[in-house]
């Protein structure tokens, strides 16, 4: 048989712990035969294995892995590109790491240092692609359990993969029905909604969309950041809803952060004219460059004029820091490596920089620039970054 391929229906009963034995020899021969066939099976079986699987998200199991040579090829080739895509990415993404106070300008040499880092256990790949549908009816959709070539498709909703896009196609009911796109740490994802609007969603990010909009108004609800580009509607105007106040639009782009553990909410405007409101507070005017910063307790928000590619670097695929704390910087880093970052000692997390990177690179390039600016080292291990003194 060809190595590459296998039949679904063994992968089935190999979870199931039910595979004969003359089966098992075919199963272990194919798992043999590629990293990456082991790495699928261990995803397929943790998702069955889940209370709540992509299978029961949705039961089509002939679509869910519809396409699965295609898949390990298309895999291989995809590999390849990427190797490439990075390797010029690289090239050409000569960054820089200002440390505040001490003035040292860096550009990036390439690996050749990383074995600075104290011990290196496992790679901290950067996100990529991931998201979560909750459908109305309470099932879930895993987007990175579905085959890359197809196109997942349930009532008003269409996931283009290879796009990275969740398209809503507006088709209305007679009651209006809510989706919830979860990104999780390590993730990102598009979202066009059913007026046009296209939305791209940050890690750890909750979006609460209904799958047709109806009645006078465009409203969504959201936990986590997004960058909205919003259709022009005269006549139904657009509102982000979080906990602690509303954006008001009429079409526009603009960003919204509002993570909890940051204990506040920013509203950055690129073009057009938003509005923000809350229950406590009138409705505020921004105009373009401008970011409203509004704190849990606060009886008022901060408007002040920013830097808006800084505030919207993570859009354009970079990290940019401006004067940002190293544990404001671990925050973002965190979120996007899926890894957790602790400080050995409290003071290390007032030092202070300032620098423009992909936000693809490697974490350990990062880290290994922090530690040439100041006295300061990281120690990787497994999914654990530790900060300490030199």
């Amino acid at each position: 048989m060809e190595r590459n391929h296998i039949s679904w229906d063994i992968l089935l009963r190999k979870v199931r712990r039910t595979l004969p034995p003359e089966e098992e020899a075919v199963f272990q021969e194919w798992l043999a035969g590629d990293e990456r066939h082991r790495e699928y099976y261990e995803r397929v079986r943790r998702v069955w294995s889940a209370e709540e699987t992509t299978c029961e998200m949705d039961t089509d199991i002939a679509r869910v892995i519809a396409g699965f040579d295609d898949y390990v090829r298309k895999e291989r080739e995809l590999r390849r590109k990427r190797m490439v895509r990075h390797a010029y990415r690289y090239a050409a993404c000569l960054f820089f790491l200002l440390v505040v106070g001490g003035g040292i300008l860096f550009l990036n040499k390439g690996e050749k240092q990383a074995e600075r880092l104290a011990s290196v256990n496992k790679e901290s790949v950067p996100g990529g692609n991931k998201a979560i549908i909750l459908l109305g009816d309470g099932k879930k959709v895993d987007v990175e359990m579905l085959a890359d070539t197809m196109f997942y498709k349930a009532e008003g909703i269409e996931v283009q993969k290879n796009a990275g896009v969740i398209k809503y196609s507006g088709l209305q009911k007679s009651e209006v029905t809510y989706n919830t796109i979860m990104i999780p740490r390590g993730g990102e994802y598009q979202v066009e909604l059913s007026d046009g609007t296209m939305v791209w969603l940050n890690s750890e990010t909750q979006l609460k969309v209904p799958t047709a909009f109806v009645g006078e108004e465009r409203r969504v609800f959201l936990l986590g950041e997004a960058y909205f580009a919003v259709t022009k509607d005269d006549r139904k105007p657009f509102i982000v809803e979080t906990d602690l106040g509303n954006v008001k639009v009429y079409g526009t782009e603009f960003n919204v952060k509002r993570y909890r553990d940051e204990k506040q909410l920013k509203a950055t405007l690129v073009e057009g004219v938003i509005g923000f409101s809350s229950d406590r507070i009138g409705e505020l005017k921004l105009k373009p460059g401008y970011q409203l910063s509004l704190t849990e307790g606060a009886g008022k928000p901060e408007i002040k004029q920013v830097k808006i590619y800084n505030e919207i670097a993570w859009r354009n695929k970079q990290f940019c820091f401006e004067n940002e704390t190293l544990e404001e910087i671990a925050r973002e880093l965190e979120r996007w490596y899926n890894v957790k970052i602790v400080f050995a000692d409290p003071v290390l997390k007032d030092l202070v920089f300032s620098g423009t990177l992909s936000r693809y690179g490697k974490i350990e390039t990062l880290l290994r620039l922090f530690e040439e600016g100041v006295e300061v080292k990281f120690v990787v291990e497994k999914d654990t970054v530790k900060v300490m003194r030199k």
